[in-house]
């Protein structure tokens, strides 16, 4: 349809959808958001509401649907978890002034990283808007930018990467991030990009070159922070990072257009070496935020740790998880205070006692600076600053330097909470339309409206009993509604009585309503004070909050400070409930564990409870453990996948600053930890089980240091046995060679061959899952101990997972068949083969004629590029042999 043919209501939502095509445009027309032609389809289908049609009497109706603007909220909230975007369209004057069609604006974009509605957070969980930039470096690196900024709390930090690793850098820190919307220009590089789209959940938004420009991007930051210079922000040479900053502020501009950004007053440069770099396998493998069972929170380590009893606590614990510390001092003063307040019961109880009646102040100063804080808002801000003094009490009672430092630098924000205690009713209204919300006293032209409302009350009800006794009209009654505003109301049956002076307002079925000249004075009074008495009352909130947003930088700070003393409370809580230690920590090479236990798989519900065990880990006779035997055994979860990753979360633990569980530890600090454990693809990428495995490794042994904590599982085992054992073996001679890596190693492995490797490298050590055999049963012990395993037991862990018994037993048969094969294949010597001669049953797989060529290699005398090169060149003589 021609827009010369549309209303000029139409016509001028047309005008506006065309600057938001990719949103849904939530159109105000009185007490409604509607959304027009193929929105009102797509949105009556997401939201489940009733489509229906503007001008149904025409030849072309438009498509229409539309929601309550009181209830637009949960609205916009659905369409946002199915992926749309919003376009909030409003009416910027008030429809009573206007002349003619009134003045519509678009006063913000819903996305999903510029949310700073209650509603549509998560409050245990930050939600990051990142801005990504990059450029190519010869030959074949890149130079990365990488900034993230949560609106609903302030938060606002750069980074960059460079150099070979920098899209896997850049990756895995999305991947600690967990953005939910991921800004970039357009023609980012495919491999920086591809990083991006790992991350799960994120919008991605292409953005034009020129939000990304340097000078443009300097200019935006220096506006925003109000300073002529970045350099006091530690930015000085992050040019990329400076462009992603300047891009999200921007961004944010063009979202919020009518929102003031002032609580945003400054960056802070993330560096690497400042906290320990944690991969997303790492991430993923050790469970630490989510499961992979349907993405669950409950059996991970954050759900274990986190008894903290704020909002802005939990999201810190989360941050300190996947961001353990790297050095001593920092470590020990998070543990001296977690000592203290676990020692302490009374100060803990105290603290966290009071902590319960803190709300998100982070999210309430910001709501409050964005001009989005409403009279509740306020409220909850004033019963969070209440406890402050009795918190400051509490911490400088404390010897811990952390504690008592945090005392020392404290604000009570006792002018904040002032300031709204004289001001806000404590019963004030969720919204500021409905008055009720600022005190008596505060304002003399306010008061003196109330009281002409209450007194009008009175006036009319006098009025009432004059007309009454005037009329005769027992009946009488006046009485308001917001359409036709006071009127007095008679029966048919008393009209005749009724006086010259009284004018028809309106005709009922069953009565009369009039209207006098005395009566519409009155209205006019008492009806202006009331509308009067609203308008100041806003105009008053909106000085309050102008005010109070003075303050956000002081509300940060201390809500920045009252996170980190819930979540040092919390881990003293889960310290003293689940039975952990203080690790001893130290720079040396050696960890030292006695008696560690699992934090997740101990709180299970396990039949015969959790068997902790030992570990010795150094930089020279244990550098490299070798874990053979059982994977798991049954329900109670006693294999060495548990193993490893319970000595990586111990670790991890003690980094963060939190106790562990164990009888004892002494920890010398890594600077990484490195997983690779589990079975997974990635179809998307075209990637197998084996080509992520075998990728997870490669960046091991292309990152790790001699101050690194590495934890094999299986590897190799996406292959066939011998080039998964080849694989295998040279994988951990690597690690455990100084001149490569020497790093603190676990290795687990059903190649029960590899514990050879103790005996020729004096750095590598044997240890197995400890197992009793009695008859045809196996008793798994659940325990670590020294040596080496000569099988896997794998049909006893078969027949424990409830494998029918007909398959127990042939496999049994068909092991058996193998066994003998292999000894008489080592008395008959190289040239004999395995089954073919040897094997009665012709059901057996007959052998691949390589294997004689693999037979013949001295594996154990080459070097891991030899071995890697000769097995390149029997897979070229596979393909040869058997293209298909």
């Amino acid at each position: 349809m021609n827009d010369a043919d549309l209303s000029p209501l139409m016509r001028q939502y047309r005008e506006i959808k065309r600057a938001y095509e990719g949103a849904i445009l939530f159109f105000r027309v009185g007490d409604f958001y509607e959304m027009f032609y193929e929105d009102a389809e797509e949105a009556s289908r997401l939201l489940s509401i009733a489509l229906t049609s503007r001008d149904k009497s025409s030849a072309t109706p438009v498509p229409l649907c539309g929601v309550p603007y009181h209830a637009a909220t949960g609205y916009i909230a659905k369409l946002l978890k199915a992926g749309r975007t919003v376009a909030l369209c409003d009416q910027v004057e008030d429809p009573k002034l206007a002349k003619g069609l009134v003045r519509r604006e678009v006063v913000r974009l819903y996305t999903p990283g510029t949310l700073t509605d209650a509603e549509l957070l998560r409050p245990t969980e930050s939600n990051f808007l990142a801005a990504v930039t990059a450029v190519s470096l010869p030959p074949d690196r890149s130079a990365v930018g990488l900034a993230a900024l949560d609106l609903s709390t302030g938060e606002f930090w750069v980074a960059e990467f460079t150099g070979e690793q920098a899209a896997h850098d850049l990756q895995d820190e999305l991947a600690r991030l967990e953005p939910k919307e991921v800004i970039h220009p357009a023609s980012l590089a495919n491999p920086i990009r591809a990083a991006c789209t790992c991350i799960g959940g994120a919008r991605l938004c292409a953005q034009d070159a020129f939000s990304f420009d340097a000078r443009e991007a300097e200019r935006t930051l220096l506006e925003q922070f109000r300073v002529t210079s970045l350099e006091g922000f530690g930015c000085a040479g992050l040019t990329l990072g400076i462009q992603a900053a300047g891009a999200l502020v921007r961004y944010l501009r063009e979202t919020r257009p009518t929102a003031s950004l002032a609580h945003l007053r400054g960056l802070r440069v993330r560096r690497s070496g400042e906290d320990m770099h944690l991969d997303g396998a790492t991430i993923r493998n050790l469970e630490l935020i989510r499961s992979p069972v349907e993405n669950r929170r409950d059996a991970t380590l954050l759900a274990v740790l986190d008894r903290t009893v704020t909002a802005m606590g939990s999201r810190l614990l989360k941050d300190w998880i996947v961001r353990p510390l790297l050095r001593l001092d920092p470590i020990r003063a998070r543990l001296d205070a977690v000592s203290e307040l676990l020692q302490i019961l009374e100060t803990r109880v105290a603290i966290r006692t009071a902590l319960r009646s803190v709300q998100d102040i982070l999210r309430l100063s910001s709501r409050v600076s964005l001009g989005a804080a409403s009279p509740r808002d306020l409220l909850a801000l004033k019963q969070s600053v209440a406890v402050l003094p009795e918190l400051r009490a509490r911490a400088a009672s404390c010897r811990a330097p952390l504690l008592r430092e945090m005392a020392a630098s404290w604000d009570n924000l006792a002018d904040v909470h002032d300031l709204i205690e004289k001001t806000i009713l404590p019963d004030a209204p969720v919204s500021v339309r409905d008055g009720g919300i600022i005190r008596e006293g505060h304002d003399a032209t306010l008061d003196e409206l109330r009281t002409i409302g209450r007194d009008g009350k009175h006036w009319i009800a006098q009025m009432e009993a004059r007309e009454r006794e005037r009329t005769g009209i027992e009946s009488l009654k006046i009485r308001f509604n917001q359409v036709f505003g006071y009127y007095i109301e008679i029966t048919k049956t008393n009209l005749a009585k009724v006086p010259s002076d009284y004018g028809r307002k309106q005709t009922l079925a069953n009565a009369e309503r009039f209207i006098t000249p005395e009566l519409k004075e009155l209205e006019d009074k008492v009806t202006g004070a009331d509308l009067k008495q609203k308008a100041l009352e806003q105009e008053l909130f909106e000085r309050i909050r102008v005010q109070l947003a003075r303050e956000t930088a002081r509300v940060q700070a201390m809500g920045a400070a009252l996170a980190v003393l819930d979540v040092l409370a919390s881990l003293a809580e889960t310290a003293g409930l689940n039975g952990y230690v203080r690790p001893d920590m130290d720079e040396g090479g050696e960890i030292r564990i006695s008696d560690g236990r699992h934090p997740v798989v101990e709180r299970l519900d396990l039949p015969q409870g959790f068997v902790p065990n030992d570990t010795l880990l150094d930089l020279e006779t244990n550098r490299l453990l070798i874990l053979t035997g059982p994977n798991m055994a049954g329900p109670n979860m006693a294999g060495k996948s548990t193993y490893l990753r319970q000595v990586a979360l111990i670790v991890l633990m003690a980094q963060m600053g939190g106790f562990v569980p164990a009888r004892s530890a002494r920890i010398g600090l890594v600077d990484r930890i490195f997983t690779r454990v589990g079975a997974s693809d990635n179809l998307a990428a075209g990637q197998s089980t084996f080509m992520v495995e075998m990728t997870e490794t490669a960046q091991i042994l292309n990152s790790a240091t001699a101050r690194s904590l590495i934890l094999l599982d299986e590897i190799g085992r996406g292959t066939s046995t011998y080039d998964g054992l080849s694989i295998a073996w040279a994988v951990a001679e690597y690690i455990q060679d100084r001149s490569h890596v020497g790093a603190r190693t676990m290795f687990a492995t059903h190649y029960h061959e590899m514990t050879e490797l103790a005996d020729r490298h004096p750095g590598v050590k044997n240890y197995t899952v400890a197992v009793k055999e009695q008859n045809e049963d196996v008793l798994f012990l659940r325990k670590i101990v020294e040596g080496g395993a000569d099988r896997s037991y794998g049909i006893h862990v078969a027949r424990l997972a409830g494998l029918p018994p007909a398959v127990i037993n042939r496999a049994k048969e068909v092991l058996a068949q193998l066994e003998q094969a292999s000894d008489q294949q080592t008395q008959l010597g190289p040239q004999s083969s395995v089954l073919s001669p040897l094997s009665p049953d012709p059901s057996l797989p007959a052998p691949h004629p390589i294997i004689e060529e693999v037979r013949q290699i001295d594996l154990f005398s080459m070097t891991p590029l030899e071995a890697m090169n000769r097995l390149a060149e029997l897979q070229r003589s596979l393909d040869k042999k058997d293209p298909q």
